[in-house]
């Protein structure tokens, strides 16, 4: 199909719209910060999207058909990402067997990181050819809709769609490059009607009221009114929030039903547990002033699929109530040390509170419900940044004794789906036995015991990034007998399992470590505290926690009741003596948090140390710099339109003539001597050279060529191109002196020009000369 024609009229502003779309991929494009630890994507990523267009626009220019023009744009990809990223195998520049063959495997390994990682991730040149291809769609997507179909409105939906997708990945608050996105959009329905405008036919108004030669914009009454206020709306807009009081607080009444724009972080179990561990970004998810540090808990797994646990129903589907401790988790006879811990969320996306066991009461502010089969706590709705509640827990105070000895377990019909294997792998279920007779445990306690131990033997070592577990069956016993490497969830399900195969009930929990102290009583939660645990169930306690992880941080801590001294029940005689376990080192893992500091006057405690509002966090400072940033784009945005309005003015003498005298006048009316309502460029050279003396000469020059330039039969030369540019800048000196340096730094800054437009071609003189000596005055020649 051929490609359809340019609507009449609209040819001229086909550079001015690919200029504007190019804008709006770019500013789309900056989302995708979101996803990478560093900026080395950008460049690819631009060059991209730059080669997209310009193919897109010379396959136009040569009647290129859509189809035909589908199809060289896939090729050019291959070129443009072959260039890019894969150099190497190309012959000169036309991609080989070997080019192919390689972006294959780079888009396969990517899919596959895709899911394994978590954003923000280090720029890879897989991840970057997969951001390439996307972006090569999206421009060629948006250039068609702008230019074959004549609809650039509808560009924007790629766009949009580009712009959007990162926060899928990655949801957080809108950055820095949503300005720049806005920005975009804004240029693009600029033009775009401007284009449809020019498609309408030949103005017939007056000179002031049209658009004119280079884009003006028109100068009427109506118009200047309106520049003023977007200016005004645009001033208020940016300080005016940051005056008021509680910016930036919580609502007082939150009614919003859903997580809004801002979901956070979420943290599905085992799903996305390894990528937050390996996430390059440590995100902080809450902070909590608590009376003792605990590990966070946000659910319990109860079923082993054969590679993972996961609930064994619909985690909201038996939600009640929350009116107290959850049957079962804790023995009412344990003595047991009541802990308050006063959270505020920040980035975790989560549908459940994170609590310490076992919680037995939470003020939120609305109704919070419990499903008590994965002991997790909810408000029925996602988490949203600044949400806080205040959770009390009954901590129970372990010790050995009240763990170990003989335990039937039939007697406990409860317990009986936390027995199940399943379809565990033989040589599993072997490993469990012979490291339980090894030890020579006949209690269910030292059961677990030696189980632990051996998972937190030298055999076995702690690492985030092990790819023989990526993918594959039977990684449970791929883990345990050939690979000995992984991270808290191999650990956790090997314990639960092995666990249920020597009889001792058991289930995974997932939340995250204590965190690190921050100030004083107060922990900071971040993404790098996600972990997973196993917990076992006895009789006199309840639900008992194990950390079999060797994570050698001093994020996890063994609980007192598995380390060498705390192992032995109170009174036992004939016991194993502690120190042949065979675990690594059976104490307590170390504390690393940082150490107490003082508190400084007014600091808030949640916000961390030394949060005392700084200069640059009060609203009037903040409101004052962005003031200063707008002044401060003033003279660079005066000098590009200069240069462009030269660049369009310099095919026509006539038109640079005109040019030269526009920017002398805009610049005057910056510095408050401009011309005046309805007055004549003859009256208004007449009027500065009474002003300002012979400092005004090379205007009234200026004002004489200007005027002969418009109004006379023939076209002037380029010469008189060469003086007009030449007098106007010798006139804006000369005024310029005698002006004072504060007039001149007015000049510099003032918006008046950008929001008023450039001067129209005024109307010519009505003054009749009485003699020849007058006409030379009025019309560019100096007094003598």
């Amino acid at each position: 199909m051929a490609t359809t024609d340019s609507a009449p009229g609209a040819r001229n502003t086909d550079y001015a719209q690919a200029l504007a779309l190019a804008g709006l991929l770019a500013g789309a494009s900056l989302s995708l910060s979101r996803l990478y630890a560093g900026n080395a994507w950008l460049l690819p990523t631009w060059l991209t999207m730059a080669a997209a267009l310009g193919l897109a626009a010379l396959l136009r220019r040569l009647g290129v058909g859509q189809l035909l023009a589908l199809l060289a744009m896939v090729g050019g990809f291959l070129v443009v990402g072959g260039i890019l990223l894969f150099p190497d195998t190309l012959l000169l520049v036309v991609p080989t067997g070997r080019t192919l063959s390689e972006m294959a495997a780079a888009a396969s390994t990517a899919l596959t990181a895709v899911s394994e990682q978590a954003a923000p991730v280090q720029v890879t040149t897989e991840f970057v050819l997969l951001t390439c291809a996307g972006a090569w769609a999206v421009a060629t997507a948006a250039d068609g809709l702008a230019f074959r179909a004549r609809q650039p409105l509808l560009a924007l939906v790629p766009a949009l769609g580009l712009f959007v997708f990162p926060a899928v990945i990655r949801p957080s608050s809108p950055a820095w490059y949503t300005a720049w996105f806005l920005l975009g959009a804004a240029g693009m329905l600029l033009f775009e009607g401007r284009a449809r405008l020019a498609t309408w036919g030949r103005w017939v108004s007056s000179p002031r009221s049209r658009p004119g030669a280079g884009w003006r914009l028109p100068l009427t009454p109506a118009a200047q009114t309106g520049r003023w206020l977007a200016l005004a709306a645009g001033l208020c807009a940016l300080t005016v929030p940051w005056l008021l009081p509680g910016y930036g607080q919580g609502a007082v009444l939150d009614l919003k039903e859903g997580a809004g724009s801002d979901a956070g972080v979420a943290l599905n179990p085992f799903i996305s547990l390894r990528t937050r561990l390996t996430a390059q970004e440590d995100v902080p998810l809450f902070r909590a002033r608590t009376t003792q540090r605990e590990r966070w808990r946000l659910m319990v797994l109860d079923r082993f699929d054969g590679t993972a646990f996961a609930p064994s129903s619909d985690l909201r589907a038996d939600l009640v109530p929350f009116q107290g401790p959850i049957p079962g988790e804790l023995d009412p006879d344990l003595p047991a040390t009541q802990v308050t811990q006063e959270v505020e969320i920040q980035e975790l996306g989560s549908f459940w509170l994170p609590a310490a066991t076992t919680p037995i009461r939470v003020d939120a502010g609305r109704p919070v419900l419990a499903n008590e089969s994965f002991s997790s706590l909810t408000i029925n709705r996602r988490l949203r940044e600044g949400f806080s509640y205040t959770v009390v827990s009954q901590v129970p105070s372990i010790d050995a004794a009240d763990l170990d000895g003989p335990v039937d377990y039939q007697d406990y019909p409860q317990v009986k789906p936390y027995l199940e294997t399943g379809t565990l792998d033989r040589e599993v279920r072997e490993r469990a036995e012979t490291v339980v007779e090894a030890k020579g445990a006949d209690t269910p306690f030292k059961k677990a015991l030696a189980i632990q131990d051996y998972l937190r033997s030298p055999e076995f070592r702690y690492n985030l990034s092990v790819p023989a577990l990526s993918a594959g069956g039977n990684q449970l016993r791929r883990f345990l007998t050939q690979v000995r490497e992984g991270y808290c969830e191999q650990f956790a399900i090997a314990m639960a399992m092995m666990a249920r195969q020597v009889g001792v009930p058991s289930r995974v929990a997932v939340g995250f470590t204590s965190g690190e102290i921050v100030d004083r009583t107060v922990q900071q939660v971040t993404t790098h505290d996600a972990h997973a645990w196993p917990e076992l169930w006895f009789p006199k306690a309840g639900w008992v926690p194990f950390e079999p992880t060797p994570r050698a941080d001093g994020t996890v801590t063994l609980p007192i009741y598995t380390t060498a001294a705390g192992r032995v029940p109170a009174g036992a005689e004939g016991t194993d003596n502690p120190s042949d376990t065979t675990g690594p080192d059976s104490t307590v893992a170390p504390n690393t948090g940082a150490p107490e500091r003082p508190l400084p006057e007014n600091s808030d405690p949640l916000a961390g140390a030394g949060a005392d509002r700084g200069w640059l966090e009060r609203p009037v400072v903040r409101a004052g710099l962005a003031v200063v940033l707008l002044v401060l784009l003033v003279p660079g945005v005066k000098w590009a339109r200069n240069v462009l309005a030269r660049r369009r003015a310099g095919r026509r003498p006539r038109d640079a003539v005109a040019e030269s005298y526009a920017e002398l006048a805009s610049w005057a009316r910056d510095a408050g001597i401009g011309r005046r309502r309805a007055e004549t460029p003859a009256a208004y050279a007449r009027r500065l050279q009474d002003d300002f003396d012979a400092d005004a000469d090379p205007l009234v020059e200026l004002t004489g060529l200007f005027e002969r330039a418009e109004y006379a039969p023939a076209e002037p030369g380029a010469d008189q191109a060469d003086t007009a540019k030449r007098l106007a800048r010798s006139a804006r000196a000369s005024l310029a002196g005698r002006l004072g340096w504060r007039r001149r730094l007015l000049a510099a800054v003032s918006p008046r020009s950008l929001l008023a437009g450039r001067p129209a071609s005024p109307a010519p003189s009505r003054e009749i000369p009485r003699d020849g000596a007058r006409e030379r005055e009025l019309v560019g020649q100096p007094r003598r």
